[in-house]
């Protein structure tokens, strides 16, 4: 292919997409937020590396989503970052010896995940979150989940709740059951999948008891009442010990009078292979997608060292930007706009203007006035200041209130006033 003859595409890939500056100023304001209030909470943000170790990023993705490539210099396969977690999990273990227990961590950047674009599944997704690592009490959980819906509160997103489910309630349910036939099992859970599941345990050998508490597990979600239900169908001390644990963490919840904000699903196990406890996803009927989401996750930083509890979620804010209260454009006080070919005295105002803690714009496009018009009302600029031959005009074109000089000179003694 001769190069010189490509036209370069104007779109960027497939997955993922150009944010304009009304789109960003909503995903930096909605970003600030969470931080901020992560920080009051006693999370502090860390950066880590926008590329890793891929076995890293395999710890809690699979092969075929992760971007790879090999580092020149040693081979080492590496992956951009598809997940924050597996990256704060080495970061913890390497600062064993250095910091006391607990670790609490924000962050904020975007994640890279090879999904097939016909899924319509975004493939960069940017991400405020925060991770505890060393306590594994289901109040520090909770705190997690609390965190979560009162950022939400604060950037005034409307019909939201947050599903809280224990993993190991549906471990404990399987236990006794052969692994390949457990699987199955998983699989139709996870597919909300009733009619398949039912048809399948009726092919199988289990006690009757056994398989009445399977069939039922895609229906226990609701409010908090479903987990009375689900005592009836704890037979083993996992089972228990995970109702145990969540009933301690909507107490905790319900103690911040959030309780409103919950729901309880018992049937969702997204994540088994990753999560050791307590999980949660937040959605609004506003947003296609899962707004925030995480849980907890012990077994993950012993990959690196000792074994060490851990428990975090993501909030995905390109989506959740859209959701709440839209951010405000800051207006801007002025446009300094000169159609004359002397330059310095359009440098003398700005220089004046910003002095007086003003902000300043020059445009240096060849418009007429009203084309200069429509730039401001397009970028929030109150004030122009139109420099032409024998005339200088400052305008208000908000409300049309209007000023002329002569001078530069002149102008810069009323800016002085």
């Amino acid at each position: 292919m001769n190069r010189k003859n490509t036209i370069i595409p104007s779109q960027p890939p497939p997955g993922t997409r150009d944010f304009l500056p009304e789109e960003t100023g909503s995903i930096d304001r909605v970003s600030g937020i969470l931080l901020e209030e992560f920080s009051k909470w006693g999370y502090e943000k860390v950066i880590t590396p926008s590329i890793d170790y891929s076995d890293i990023f395999l710890l809690s993705s699979e092969a075929a989503e992760l971007f790879k490539s090999a580092d020149t210099s040693t081979g080492e396969m590496l992956s951009f970052r598809s997940d924050f977690t597996p990256q704060i999990g080495r970061l913890s273990s390497a600062l064993r010896n250095s910091l006391v227990l607990p670790y609490k961590f924000s962050y904020y950047g975007p994640v890279l995940r090879n999904f097939d674009p016909v899924t319509g599944k975004p493939r960069e997704i940017w991400q405020v979150g925060a991770e505890s690592v060393g306590p594994e009490s289901p109040e520090n959980d909770a705190e997690l989940i609390i965190m979560g819906i009162e950022a939400l509160k604060r950037l005034n997103v409307k019909d939201f709740k947050v599903d809280i489910g224990n993993v190991e309630f549906f471990r404990g349910i399987v236990s006794d059951i052969e692994p390949q036939v457990g699987k199955r099992i998983e699989e139709f859970i996870l597919r909300k999948d009733s009619s398949g599941l039912n048809i399948f345990l009726g092919r199988i050998s289990l006690p009757q008891d056994k398989k009445e508490a399977i069939s039922l597990l895609p229906f226990i979600f609701g409010e908090k009442s479903v987990i009375r239900k689900a005592w009836n169908m704890a037979g083993n001390e996992a089972s228990i010990n995970a109702l145990e644990t969540l009933e301690r963490v909507v107490a905790y919840i319900k103690s911040y009078r959030l309780e409103k904000y919950i729901t309880i699903d018992l049937g969702e196990i997204r994540g088994l292979n990753y999560y050791t406890g307590i999980i949660f996803e937040c959605f609004s009927p506003h947003v296609g997608y899962e707004i925030f989401g995480g849980g907890r996750y012990n077994n993950l930083i012993g990959n690196f060292g000792r074994k060490c509890a851990g428990a975090g979620f993501a909030v995905n804010i390109d989506m959740l930007a859209g959701c709440g209260k839209p951010a405000c454009a800051k207006e801007k006080d002025f446009l300094v706009f000169n159609r004359m070919p002397d330059k310095k005295p359009e440098a003398e105002l700005v220089m004046l203007l910003r002095k007086k803690g003003f902000t300043v714009e020059s445009n240096f496009m060849d418009y007429a006035y009203a084309e200069a018009v429509k730039y401001m009302e397009r970028k929030s600029i109150k004030n122009v200041i139109y420099i032409n031959e024998g005339q200088i005009l400052l305008k208000n074109i908000r409300s049309g209130r209007e000023k002329k000089f002569k001078t530069v000179q002149d102008i810069k003694k009323y800016i002085e006033k």
